[in-house]
């Protein structure tokens, strides 16, 4: 049996989802619920990165991929952390 989807419960999902590939075909109707999905989504996002000196740099590079310099040394030191013998 199909779940029934009305307007406040769409504007509810809206507000909880990532993205709007996220909600549900049947809320996908409503041009409210998408918009608003829309809008949470893109202050999320500048929310992450606000007040960084780079900010918008930053942002760009996660959208390519790239890994900043810390994350690099994060990544290549402390290799033998989970794989030391133990005496």
């Amino acid at each position: 049996m199909a779940e029934e989807y009305t307007m406040e419960k769409c504007k509810m999902l809206a507000e909880k989802v990532s993205s709007v590939n996220d909600l549900p075909y049947q809320c996908k109707k409503y041009p409210e619920a998408v918009k608003s999905a829309n809008i949470q989504h893109q202050d999320t996002k500048k929310g992450a990165f606000e007040g960084m000196q780079g900010g918008l740099a930053a942002q760009a590079n996660k959208k390519k991929g790239i890994q900043s310099h810390a994350q690099i040394q994060r990544r290549l030191t402390n290799s033998r952390r989970f794989t030391k013998q133990k005496d």
